[in-house]
């Protein structure tokens, strides 16, 4: 394919909050991912030198869902560590890029993904014994994204029901309920927020209504499902 797209949960390394600056790591290496598919150290380094910041072309940006409509920043600096792709990253000051770089501070936002192609790559593991999969030796970097797993993250726990799997559900709405009532984003951002909620709140209604034997299967899960819905009735 001509453009793919990889995530993955991040954290930040550090971050010069008054000038809109944080520091990311949208792409790992090592990581065999669901598409059997492994980024390798020096896949970035071509196209680093010839589209990262400080080349002639400077063409990476840094978006909002992969959105090119939708720009939140720049990268500063961009480099390859021994763990994957670190970039410095700079937010813009328009209304947009600013509450984004908020929704990261107050870990709303924990993932990232890389909008790339495909220049070079390896087939692995093609013996009788082995698990075959990909490495990914040569990559064109177009842009690094701030993305979000919304509602497609509650399917996924609706059909794989764990205490644990629900816990980052209700970490994500104890987030959010704290920037609803605490934060200082813009009207549109706060009815995305509010949106989510509903979504969840949606989410553990359902399973509430209509256990079973395939998604509820302890005490200990129908005692949070319980717990969250109080927790979202009353926020």
């Amino acid at each position: 394919m001509y453009y793919n797209t990889k995530s993955v949960s991040i954290k930040l390394e550090d971050a010069d909050i008054s000038k809109g600056i944080i520091k990311v790591m949208p792409s790992v290496f090592g990581n065999l991912d669901s598409d059997n598919e492994m980024i390798t150290q020096g896949a970035f380094k071509k196209t680093i030198e010839e589209r990262g910041p400080g080349s002639p072309k400077n063409r990476i940006k840094h978006l909002w869902q992969h959105d090119s409509w939708m720009p939140i920043g720049k990268p500063n600096e961009m480099e390859e560590v021994t763990k994957g792709l670190s970039v410095l990253t700079q937010f813009g000051s328009d209304s947009l890029s600013q509450d984004k770089l908020k929704q990261h501070l107050d870990e709303i936002i924990t993932e990232m993904s890389i909008g790339f192609q495909v220049i070079n790559s390896k087939k692995m593991g093609t013996g009788e014994d082995e698990k075959e999969y990909t490495k990914l030796t040569e990559l064109k970097l177009w842009e690094y994204s701030s993305v979000t797993w919304g509602s497609n993250y509650l399917t996924q726990a609706k059909g794989m029901f764990t205490p644990d799997l629900l816990d980052k559900v209700n970490d994500r709405m104890t987030k959010l309920t704290k920037a609803l009532h605490n934060g200082t984003y813009t009207d549109e951002t706060f009815e995305q927020f509010e949106i989510e909620l509903k979504q969840i709140q949606e989410f553990y209604n359902s399973l509430i209504q209509q256990p079973s034997i395939d998604t509820v299967n302890d005490d200990k899960s129908i005692d949070i499902i319980k717990s969250f819905t109080k927790k979202i009735n009353n926020s």
